[in-house]
């Protein structure tokens, strides 16, 4: 089977990344400051569970501040949603990640900075002074199995950063100690940071983050075990802080230039958000000035405006893009052929695959369509796109669908698409001068396309009749 189109996207988005060595690993932790600065791994989870995975996604790095959300939503689904707001805000603090801050009432101002990430871990505790032996052993093996829950595999605490962690944390230690003085912690304030240091000591991968994206995109099933680990409502609730808080004091310019809910850690990871569609997974562990992954950074970026990911798209999504499969059996042959080319062409009607589409198609949309016809590859000659239910397509659905030619050119079998209302033919005019992702299948971009569009078809007969000319110029090729 040939690489995926999206696989050729993302290699082109990290390509254009790469060169990026600006920032500087995070040295405030001994630990992290000993990582690899050239790590670079990018992950991308659908809603299906089907994940595509480029770069160093082996690599494990300790999940940092990734992990808020988590513990955030362990709170939220432990006690009822008024008592962790009565102890934690939900307002963005325009703030560094680790500032000594809280709001008119005494309470971090949101779970994403170092204060209320510290309050999230202590209302998963007793809530006594003098905590039973062995307590946070306890109740750390719980957002251990939570977070493996979320990833979809067993996670491990890295114990070299974690005891770097301790030894380093005065920042933090003076953060809960001035929570406790304001009497928002009700356990133990040693403890609730320790259970905090080793929640940030969990390694994980890019591939762990893209699925816990999507288990937060999905309303908190997982997608690749099945299992419900959190409920819808903790999951808009996640989505709805990741927005204005993930990422400190720069998530104005990010939501405004991404626009996807997300979190960063400083251990080089940014988890991103597709509500409904998908998560992303990054790493790369030179920060800039707000403790983000500059490559992260810029990778979201393209993410976001090369494949139309930004959550404010005014395109809707059709979670169900594939119709329905058939093949060309229930055509007639063509009765302009000789009737020995007719006989061939009855013995085989199924090698013409026909994809009916529907909905409003973006890039998910086109994903999904795409991976079923390369999964379905060496099953036909010719492929048949009909778009005739598709009510918009956007600019990156229209090159992923128009690429698929090349593709299937290189294999000496064609694709052909129907579509009677020229959606196709009005998405090329419209967008000819934008910026389109390259096929890395192909030697040519699909900008300046001709617009008559070879094998873009107005009816379903017309198609048919052009595949039927096709398998009959390869049988003849053959026979010579």
């Amino acid at each position: 089977m040939p690489i995926s189109h999206v696989d050729g996207y993302l290699r082109h988005i990290m390509a254009d990344c790469a060169p990026d060595r600006s920032g500087a690993v995070a040295d405030y932790i001994p630990e992290l400051a000993a990582v690899d600065p050239d790590g670079y791994a990018l992950s991308m989870c659908m809603h299906d569970g089907n994940t595509y995975s480029l770069g160093d996604v082996g690599v494990e790095f300790t999940i940092q501040s990734v992990s808020k959300p988590l513990t955030y939503a362990m709170a939220l689904s432990r006690l009822d949603m008024a008592a962790v707001d009565a102890k934690i805000g939900v307002e963005p603090s325009g703030e560094a990640f680790n500032e000594i801050s809280v709001d008119a009432r005494r309470r971090p101002r949101n779970p994403m900075i170092n204060a209320g990430a510290i309050l999230a871990a202590s209302l998963l505790l007793p809530p006594v002074r003098e905590l039973p032996e062995n307590a946070v052993d306890t109740v750390f093996g719980e957002v251990v199995e939570f977070y493996s829950a979320c990833a979809g595999r067993r996670l491990t605490m890295d114990e070299q950063v974690y005891a770097s962690e301790s030894a380093t944390g005065s920042r933090n230690r003076a953060i809960v100690y001035m929570l406790d003085s304001f009497g928002m912690v009700d356990t133990d304030p040693d403890a609730a940071l320790d259970l905090y240091f080793r929640q940030c000591s969990i390694r994980v991968t890019a591939d762990d983050l893209s699925v816990i994206g999507a288990t937060i995109a999905g309303g908190g099933d997982n997608p690749r075990t099945g299992r419900r680990v959190i409920s819808n409502e903790v999951a808009q609730r996640l989505l709805s802080v990741m927005t204005t808080c993930g990422m400190y004091d720069g998530a104005g310019d990010w939501v405004t230039s991404v626009g996807l809910p997300a979190k960063s850690g400083v251990g080089g990871g940014i988890l991103a958000v597709l509500p409904g569609q998908l998560g992303i997974g990054v790493y790369s562990p030179r920060l800039d000035e707000h403790g983000n992954s500059v490559r992260g950074v810029d990778t979201c970026r393209h993410l976001s405006r090369d494949l139309g990911l930004h959550m404010f798209n005014v395109t809707r999504e059709s979670r169900v893009s594939i119709r329905s499969v058939s093949t060309a059996a229930e055509f007639e042959v063509g009765t302009e052929w000789p009737e020995i080319d007719r006989s061939f062409l009855r013995t085989c009607r199924d090698r013409v695959r026909i994809y009916e589409l529907q909905g409003d198609l973006t890039f998910a949309g086109a994903e999904r369509a795409l991976r079923r016809i390369e999964n379905d590859i060496d099953d036909f000659d010719v492929a048949i796109i009909e778009i005739s239910r598709v009510g918009v397509i956007d600019p990156v659905a229209r090159t992923m669908l128009l690429s698929v030619r090349h593709t299937t050119a290189t294999r000496g079998q064609r694709a052909m698409l129907v579509d009677p209302d020229g959606v196709v033919r009005a998405s090329v005019a419209a967008h000819r001068d934008d910026f389109v992702v390259p096929d890395l299948n192909a030697p040519e971009q699909l900008r300046g396309l001709d617009p008559t569009l070879p094998h873009v078809h107005s009816t379903m007969v017309a198609a048919v009749r052009d595949a039927e000319e096709f398998q009959l110029e390869r049988y003849r090729d053959n026979e010579v």
